[in-house]
């Protein structure tokens, strides 16, 4: 080593050694005994360093050492001459402590900025030791031997694994657990300081379609560019972090509420700004969803899922929407999450159940139809299979439960016919995620299997929703399963977003229609003007119309009137479970008579009046007439009996408490325009009988008292007029039927007309393929029909046998003389060929083994 008066050390063979230089007799303290050469250290694995004297000159650097520096000169220099950029990063301090004490300097891992390649700067990672090497009894030491290695890559290594662990990798900000953790030190400070603090939830709009238009990288560089302007808006004081890739969290601590809505409007403001994207600018929204500590939640998963809330329903009313969570927190969504829990466990252990709720024809009245649905007793409670599906869908098991109450229907229906009720159809309704699921059309031909029931016993319901996501694969995927004579329901029609235009594409057999549509049918003529559209557009369609939720006979009997097929609900029946349907399907259960579409029932009577000797008189007089009689007091108890039977014909008094009988029969022209009206009152007044008249609400004004013969016959006359025009509906009824039926079988002739012309394109696509495939072969095929007539020559073959005219239509003998005359049907054979000096082989092949063509194919190669 060199001491301060910058003496070199002389090199021998072995080395550097320590002692006077030859061209420099200046006096040096004498090395430490036994300092030898350091020969060795020049291959050591790391980088070594040797400094002598209070000046710290470089006596020894090995090759690692000055790769590491940048710089080859070293020795005989002072270090902060040779080095002056890393001797003032703190470095000469440590040294020259190390030297002063003798004790060992240990550096771990130790920044220093070093020249690099390019003349500019590297920052680098090293581990060293310094040790002071002892000269005698000196204290410290007279030298400095460093060793030590470059730790750039493991250091810069472990610190992007922990970067990684905390950070998202493409926008650089902290990930949901680093988030969660800022945010639980957060409310334990707002806690105690009692300030208000809240979290939001971020989602750009339409990412999917935006990656789609720029691209996996593209992507990367917006949601990068989103990332800074949210951390721009939201300002140095609040944490922005990225959760699961386009989903952002902020943390705004200690200002109230108002502030933190404007900032967030700020962030809205600053993402929906234009992005630059190659040539074109790029917009994006965002929809946020935002919560308030307290009132959201008090604890870090509160408040996130607080947020997750608000920001669902913004998403749901649309691009760049900010909802702030109002639900105050309590345990709904602990108990909910306890009992999807609880409803996994239950499917495991085959404790749920299967009910079936009867659909009834309402032209012959039998049950056509019966809908599954499950059904869980969990301890004593019926959970509604509403919230059931709800739970199924949060928790995961919508696609199992689906499957599961699939399978098990099919296996009641093969039952069911078993038993000889074959007429009868299971109606599965189909979940969301089975939808979606790429297998369906297997997983429905496997549960089919499985149970042995027939594919025309299954009809699946879908809704309206699960089908306007991706049209073109919704019709593909429906008519896939209706090839397999599955007859395919648009359940809950009305309450979705399908227009008229797709509902026509669709390959459907039955319309439901959705029973919020009928709870003021037929007292409302808004209501029942709609549900009648909506009948008359499914027949229309070619479809059978079903309605549900039906839980009154007037209901019933308006929806058969106006030409429904069948209906479902409680009136006819709740769900019932598999014994009480089974009981229910071999009983032959159906509707009254009175209340199927072609029903002639006997015709009923309707007395009004509030004396009860004039009603006793009048069912004397017509008791013997063959009619059913019904009576009233008054124009209200006459109308509730109205909501409940089917009447032909009313007889009314005038005078009466609460309406007179004018009054009340302009209520029943309203709302059960079919019955024949008679007004018998003592009071004639010339008034009340021109009102009546004018108002159309009477078809004849009789007077008290009556003479018996007349009225009689006026009844009569007036069954007989509403019998004419209750045939008269029954014709129209049947017109109308015959429409319907003549429709769905145009619908099903479209159907099949369309599945023929695909498979005549791709027939035609097939044969264009063979075509092309044989024009290609190198060897030349000819093919003749049976009469030896070429009707196929591919190019090799035009090639061959240029110049003897066109091949096609020619007589394949002209070009093989060789050929016998009759040709043995369905056996081939070779034969050897000439031309032009060369000898062939030709390969004769008859045609028609696998399809109905007829001919040969003939295939020449050169002879061997």
């Amino acid at each position: 080593m060199t001491a301060a008066n910058t003496q070199h050390p002389a090199t021998t063979d072995r080395g550097i050694v320590c002692g006077p230089a030859r061209s420099a007799p200046l006096s040096v303290p004498p090395c430490p005994d036994g300092y030898v050469a350091l020969e060795w250290l020049e291959h050591a694995p790391g980088f070594v360093a040797c400094l002598a004297g209070p000046d710290f000159v470089f006596v020894h650097a090995n090759d690692a050492y000055k790769r590491l520096v940048g710089r080859a000169d070293l020795v005989g220099l002072p270090f902060d001459v040779a080095l002056p950029d890393v001797a003032a990063q703190g470095v000469m301090p440590l040294l020259k402590s190390a030297m002063a004490t003798g004790e060992r300097l240990v550096q771990s891992a130790r920044p220093v900025r070093l020249a690099s390649p390019d003349g500019g700067t590297q920052l680098r990672y090293v581990d060293f030791v310094a040790q002071p090497i002892p000269h005698g009894g000196a204290q410290g030491g007279t030298a400095l031997l460093i060793l030590g290695s470059d730790v750039t890559m493991e250091t810069v290594s472990q610190r992007d694994l922990e970067f990684s662990l905390t950070h998202d990798v493409v926008t650089g900000l902290p990930n949901h657990a680093l988030f969660r953790d800022r945010l639980e030190h957060a409310l334990r400070r707002a806690a105690r300081a009692q300030h208000p603090l809240q979290v939001a939830a971020l989602r750009p709009d339409q990412v999917k379609r935006v990656n789609a238009l720029v691209g996996r990288k593209g992507g990367e560089r917006i949601l990068h560019e989103i990332a800074r302007r949210i951390e721009r808006a939201a300002g140095p004081e609040a944490t922005v972090a990225s959760d699961k890739g386009d989903k952002f969290l902020i943390l705004l601590d200690g200002g109230q509420q108002p502030q933190a809505a404007a900032t967030i409007q700020d962030i809205v403001r600053a993402v929906a700004e234009p992005l630059d994207h190659a040539d074109q600018a790029v917009y994006v929204t965002c929809s946020v969803g935002a919560a308030a500590f307290p009132l959201s939640g008090q604890t870090a998963d509160g408040l996130l899922l607080a947020a997750d809330r608000a920001l669902a329903r913004a998403k749901e009313a649309g691009a760049g929407v900010v909802r702030w969570d109002d639900t105050p927190p309590d345990g709904a969504d602990v108990e909910r999450l306890r009992l999807g829990f609880a409803l996994r466990e239950a499917l495991a252990d085959g404790k749920l159940h299967v009910h079936y709720q009867p659909r009834v024809d309402l032209v012959t009245g039998a049950i056509t139809a019966v809908e599954a649905s499950v059904h869980w007793d969990r301890d004593g409670e019926n959970v509604a299979p509403a919230t059931l599906t709800g739970i199924a869908d949060e928790c995961g098991l919508s696609g199992d439960l689906g499957n599961w109450v699939l399978r098990t229907a099919c296996t009641h229906a093969a039952l069911w016919r078993a038993q000889g009720l074959t007429a009868v159809r299971v109606a599965v309704n189909l979940t969301a995620h089975q939808f979606t699921m790429c297998d369906l059309e297997q997983s429905i031909a496997a549960a089919l299997a499985e149970s042995g029931l027939a594919a025309d016993g299954l009809d699946l319901g879908l809704t309206e929703n699960l089908l306007m996501g991706d049209m073109e694969r919704a019709v593909a995927c429906l008519q896939a399963l209706r090839n397999l004579g599955i007859r395919l329901c648009l359940a809950g029609f009305g309450t979705g977003y399908s227009s008229l235009a797709n509902l026509q594409r669709l390959p459907l057999d039955v319309l439901k229609i959705d029973g919020s549509f009928l709870t003021r049918v037929p007292d409302d003529e808004g209501a029942a003007a709609v549900v009648n559209a909506i009948v008359t557009m499914g027949h229309s369609l070619g479809m059978r119309v079903v309605a549900d939720g039906v839980e009154r006979e007037p209901q019933c009997e308006f929806l058969s009137r106006h030409m429904c097929d069948e209906v479902q609900g409680g009136y006819v029946a709740p769900p019932l479970p598999l014994d009480a349907m089974t009981a229910m399907l071999q009983a032959g259960a159906g509707l009254a008579p009175r209340l199927l579409r072609f029903n002639r029932t006997q015709p009923t009577l309707l007395l009004v009046d509030d004396e009860p000797s004039i009603l006793s008189s009048l069912r004397r007089l017509l008791r013997g007439d063959g009619y059913r009689i019904l009576t009233a007091n008054s124009g209200s108890e006459g109308l509730q009996i109205l909501a409940e039977n089917v009447v032909d014909v009313i007889v009314s008094d005038q005078r009466m408490p609460e309406m007179t009988g004018v009054e009340f029969l302009r209520k029943v022209r309203q709302s059960y325009p079919d019955t024949v009206r008679i007004v018998l009152s003592g009071f004639t007044e010339l008034q009340t009988v021109t009102d009546a008249v004018n108002a159309g609400a009477i078809y004849k004004f009789l007077t008290k008292p009556w003479d018996d013969e007349q009225l009689r016959s006026h009844i009569q006359e007036a069954v007989a007029y509403s019998a004419m025009a209750n045939e008269n509906r029954l014709l129209a009824l049947q017109v109308r039927t015959a429409n319907q039926k003549l429709a769905a079988v145009n619908r099903q002739l479209e159907t099949v007309l369309a599945r023929q012309q695909s498979e005549i394109e791709r027939g035609e696509i097939s044969l264009d393929i063979v075509h092309e495939a044989l024009d290609n072969v190198p060897v030349p095929v000819l093919a003749s029909d049976d009469l030896g007539i070429v009707v196929l020559a591919n190019r090799a073959a035009q090639g061959m046998f240029a110049g003897r005219g066109p091949l096609l239509g020619g007589d394949v003998r002209q070009l093989f003389p060789d050929l016998p005359d009759r040709m043995a049907r369905g056996v081939g054979f070779s034969f050897d060929y000439e031309q032009d000096g060369k000898r062939f082989a030709a390969s004769v092949q008859p045609m028609g083994s696998g399809s109905q063509s007829r001919g040969w194919l003939i295939a020449v190669t050169l002879a061997a």
